[in-house]
């Protein structure tokens, strides 16, 4: 009996046991499929669909393509809850290494800065287009170059030396008379001769133009006074008295033929002449204060 009660009681202690063993089991596979499961619900790629706690399996389905997914829930315990889900049979495949995405990153960044130089490129030709369109300033009105024949003056200035300037005007030295073609016959030639009785008088402050035209005067030609400014180009103008008479005015002559049989030019109180590239013929006066400028390619006869 003694024996009998001995045996019973180690029976009743290794059921005990048993049980105990039994019950921590079945209490870890619970834990895990627990933490499996909160694994996968935080995995916001995925929806658990079903559980089986008998084979300890989940299925779940991908939210971006709506595949089925049967993952077992040793696979996920001590694992990263973000990897991505794999073939429905192999459960989660591992996630493209950064190697494998590293050469698509680094073509996009080369194309970037092969495409770089060339946008800077047509953004400087798109800056230079919208200079050139800008419109430029109109160009300053040219003003004969001379050289005052007059006491104390150089006796030939270098071409291009700035021998006057002033608000709206500026005057250079010209080339020399070997510049000009010795055979050169200055003025309007082919143009017809028109004879006129009266000389074309300027008087105050008026500017007066004449150009390419071949007058022949009785008795005087061209006078300007009292302020006046006369251009005589490419013109012939004769005369049986004085071809160009200026007092107190200013007068530019370039490429012309002035030709008076009392004088050429005559110039008095403070008048100014420039002359350039022309011809004259007879006696040149020129008077107290007045000046006649010499730019260059005259003749004087």
């Amino acid at each position: 009996m003694a024996y009998a009660s001995a045996f019973t009681r180690a029976l009743l202690v290794a059921g005990c046991v048993g049980c105990l063993a039994l019950g921590a089991c079945a209490r870890q596979q619970q834990d895990e499929m627990s933490w499996a499961r909160a694994a996968l619900e935080r995995n916001d790629r995925v929806e658990i669909v079903a559980t089986d706690p008998q084979a300890r399996t989940f299925t779940v389905r991908s939210k971006d393509t709506g595949q089925l997914t049967i993952v077992h829930a040793d696979q996920l315990i001590g694992s990263p809850t973000t990897a991505p889900l794999g073939s429905p049979a192999a459960g989660a495949a591992p996630a493209p290494t950064a190697a494998a995405t590293a050469p698509a990153g680094t073509e996009t960044e080369e194309s970037s800065a092969k495409s770089a130089p060339a946008a800077t490129a047509a953004e400087a030709a798109n800056e230079r287009g919208k200079e050139a369109a800008a419109p430029s300033p109109p160009p300053e009105p040219p003003v004969f170059a001379s050289r005052a024949l007059h006491p104390g003056s150089p006796a030939r200035p270098v071409p291009g030396q700035i021998l006057e300037a002033g608000p709206g005007y500026t005057i250079e030295a010209g080339s020399g008379p070997a510049a000009a073609p010795a055979a050169r016959e200055p003025g309007a030639s082919g143009a017809a001769v028109e004879l006129r009785h009266e000389p074309i008088v300027c008087q105050g402050q008026r500017l007066l133009h004449i150009d390419n035209l071949n007058l022949q005067f009785e008795g005087d030609a061209v006078s300007a006074e009292d302020g006046c400014e006369i251009h005589i180009t490419n013109s012939r103008i004769r005369a049986t008295g004085v071809g160009v008479s200026a007092r107190a005015a200013n007068v530019h002559i370039d490429n012309s033929l002035i030709e008076g049989d009392a004088a050429s030019i005559d110039a008095s109180d403070g008048a100014q002449i420039y002359t350039a590239s022309s011809r004259f013929r007879g006696l040149s006066r020129q008077l107290d204060t007045a000046a006649v400028h010499d730019l260059g390619g005259n003749v004087w006869n």
